[in-house]
């Protein structure tokens, strides 16, 4: 269950990444999407971290209970919107960051995991605590530009 959730992190990283230069005439968004794809690094660091860790300790950690279908889809809408990352308006830019960041891998993967083994719940509850932040600083950048983001 991990490396959708890498997979996840990592397409984050490079679609912020390319927001950041699509939109690198407009300061106030570029260096939003820059200093996000630079948390997301941080937190794909973390995922590859868990990743090893589960290898060694593989007793130490339960069944997860998702549907890896739904992680997958997710994968693959998140692939989609790297390959259009350049064609997206600000307003679609925001819009899809925002979904992305409280989508499935959000509500659901990391939770299951959290459930597999306590220990590393906390780290995965920092992952959600940041990815909050990065929603938030997404819909008040929307907000200050006019978009509706609902």
């Amino acid at each position: 269950m991990l490396r959708p959730l890498e997979q996840f992190e990592r397409l984050m990283q490079q679609i912020y990444n390319e927001l950041a230069d699509a939109f690198s005439d407009d300061a106030e968004a570029a260096g939003l999407f820059s200093k996000l794809a630079f948390e997301e690094g941080s937190h794909l660091r973390q995922v590859q971290f868990l990743r090893r860790l589960v290898r060694q300790n593989s007793t130490h950690f339960g069944d997860v209970e998702i549907d890896p279908d739904v992680l997958a889809r997710e994968v693959e809408e998140l692939e989609k919107a790297l390959e259009a990352t350049r064609r997206f308006s600000l307003h679609e830019a925001l819009v899809i960051a925002i979904q992305f960041e409280g989508g499935v891998a959000e509500l659901h993967a990391r939770p299951a995991i959290a459930k597999a083994n306590p220990d590393v719940a906390r780290m995965l509850g920092d992952l959600h605590a940041a990815d909050e932040r990065h929603r938030k600083a997404l819909i008040e950048l929307a907000n200050r530009r006019g978009f509706r983001t609902s």
